[in-house]
């Protein structure tokens, strides 16, 4: 057998928790290596050992789910499938938008969080038949950011400084200013000020 791919659940309902460990344990390929009930302890959890890939609810009881997104993706990269029973839409699309592999429903079937777990380890991204039809055709945004700029570009948005983006994504604050200029020249903006503006244009907030 191969070596198993870890997978951390985050989620804070114990029925969505229980299906989840049951349907993967059936499974050579993957691990369960914990279950997380709050968003605030997702971070430490990935910075304490290896995991291949978070699946996570966008409804967390104390904060956001785009804001966990945000904050792991951005500080490692890491392969991220959303599972929810979100029906705003408009956050199920942001969070495709700031580096999420794969975007399933929770009324989906087994088969779909599976081919969502294969998809996005494999790279691709996946978006399960179900909320293709919910989300309408999932558009790449107009300008190609890295999972790192977005990341920086949704901590902007919400007013935080570099101090604040740099100790919330575990990097240095003169990288935070080189995505920042990054940014800047890919918004095609003359100003820091203008670049939140420019990217609601653009719908990539």
């Amino acid at each position: 057998m191969g070596q198993r791919h870890k997978i951390l659940i985050v989620d804070d309902h114990p029925i969505t928790q229980s299906g989840l460990r049951l349907l993967l344990a059936g499974q050579d390929r993957y691990e369960v290596i914990g279950a997380l009930d709050r968003g605030a302890t997702v971070s430490a959890f990935v910075r304490s050992q290896p995991v291949d890939l978070v699946i996570l609810d966008l409804n967390m009881p104390d904060m956001r789910g785009v804001n966990i997104l945000a904050e792991i993706v951005g500080s490692r990269d890491m392969t991220v499938i959303i599972l929810t029973g979100e029906t705003r839409h408009a956050e199920v699309d942001y969070a495709l938008k700031l580096g999420a592999r794969a975007v399933v429903s929770k009324s989906d079937p087994p088969e779909a969080i599976l081919a969502a777990c294969d998809a996005a380890l494999a790279g691709e991204v996946y978006v399960s038949p179900q909320m293709v039809e919910a989300l309408g055709k999932y558009r790449q945004p107009p300008v190609a950011l890295s999972t790192r700029q977005m990341a920086i570009l949704h901590y902007l948005a919400q007013g935080e400084s570099n101090k604040e983006i740099a100790y919330r994504l575990s990097i240095a604050q003169p990288t935070v200013s080189f995505h920042i200029a990054e940014l800047r020249r890919k918004l095609d903006v003359s100003h820091n000020r203008k670049i939140v503006e420019r990217a609601h244009e653009l719908g990539l907030l």
